[in-house]
């Protein structure tokens, strides 16, 4: 979980970034309720099914989060001043549609507590509330803060990083299992259940598990995995997250299952290889985003197979995937301090399969600080 110091933190941060004299800002998003109050209701209750909560800011400092009686023991959890739960459905009485209780009691509140000049993330926030608000008083003013959290989320805090630490600490549980663990015969959903059982495994935890678990020609489109049985020789890709209080991380690499490479996986591995280390020499705060991207394909085009290289380079990741920095061709993003991002350089051949080899960094002032250790190679 995140700490009652760096949720104050970021939310001195958001006030001192926002110029406008504010009486409130009002938090929709679920990510930031997480971000700067420590709030994370668990997607596999269901409590939290269609869920929604408003995290109220007060310029003096004062937070309360308004949500239901239903995930109650959650809000809880929350770093805020104030936790309000009043009773939506009790198992004993039909209850009101969900999103709408919640907007009357984000206006009753506000109604308690006073204010006209309101800072909103105009793309999350119901907008009941802000109908609402100027139904009560015609003065009402609101102003998007959406892009200044959008910045202020690339330069992670510490107790932001040890939450993905704690992912790339699973995700790496579950690489172990599956290069120890899955051979010819099972099927991708067999392989899958045994990465994701190490991954919460090594959490002692019920985490979100997804992305890439992929056999054979299969590895062209990857995604979730399939009944398809693995067989002796063929590439398995896996590229995935394990969500650990809404943070992440996300790494990859492509091996051969029960055999031996042959010489186009080993080079497909190389290349990319020699690619992801090309990026990684430029991971450096005030860094064109552009030229990291430039140089990864860079390494692609010497060797002459820049054509299968199709996908972004990399990108930032927290909160989101993809989150800013993006590590692409016309990116106008500049590395900084703080950043986590990810190298993803990979080579796909229609017919043959997919190759892609991917680390984690923190951006420090020094320099990239590699965070995931899995294995490489391809055999």
């Amino acid at each position: 979980m995140l700490t009652a110091e760096g949720c104050q933190s970021r939310r001195q941060r958001l006030w001192n970034a926002i110029k406008a004299d504010l009486d409130w800002i009002l938090i929709g998003d679920p990510q930031h309720q997480m971000y700067l109050a420590n709030y994370y209701a668990d997607p596999f209750v269901f409590r939290s099914v269609n869920s929604a909560s408003v995290l109220l800011l007060h310029r003096d400092g004062r937070s309360i989060l308004v949500a239901d009686s239903m995930v109650k023991q959650f809000a809880e959890l929350a770093l805020v001043d104030v936790v309000l739960t009043p009773t939506w459905y009790d198992g004993h009485h039909s209850a009101p549609q969900r999103a709408t209780f919640l907007v009357q009691n984000v206006l009753k509140t506000l109604s308690e507590v006073g204010g006209t000049r309101f800072g909103i993330e105009s793309g999350r926030l119901p907008a009941g509330i802000t109908e609402g608000l100027r139904l009560a008083n015609s003065k009402s003013e609101f102003i998007a803060i959406d892009p200044v959290i959008h910045r202020m989320k690339r330069q992670k805090d510490v107790d932001e990083i040890e939450l993905i630490r704690q992912s790339i600490a699973s995700i790496e549980a579950g690489f172990r299992a599956a290069r120890s663990d899955i051979h010819a015969g099972i099927t991708e959903l067999d392989a899958f259940h045994i990465i994701e059982r190490a991954s919460r495994d090594e959490l002692k935890d019920q985490m979100p598990v997804y992305g890439d678990f992929n056999s054979g020609l299969n590895t062209l489109k990857g995604g979730f995995p399939t009944l398809r049985t693995i067989e002796k020789g063929d590439l398995y890709l896996l590229d995935y997250s394990v969500v650990v209080y809404g943070y992440r991380g996300d790494f990859a690499n492509a091996w051969v299952v029960d055999g031996k490479a042959n010489d186009q996986y080993r080079q497909m591995n190389e290349v990319s290889r020699e690619a992801l280390a090309a990026g990684e020499a430029l991971l450096h705060p005030g860094t064109p985003c552009s030229e990291i991207d430039a140089a990864v394909r860079a390494a692609f085009a010497k060797r002459g197979v820049d054509k299968y290289f199709v996908s972004h380079s990399g990108h930032g990741i927290g909160l989101g995937h993809p989150d800013p920095p993006y590590i692409v061709p016309e990116s106008e993003d500049i590395l900084m301090t703080g950043d986590v991002v990810t190298l993803e350089p990979s080579q796909k051949i229609d017919g043959v399969g997919t190759i892609r080899v991917e680390h984690n960094y923190l951006i420090t002032e020094h320099g990239p600080q590699r965070l995931s250790h899995h294995e490489l190679t391809v055999d």
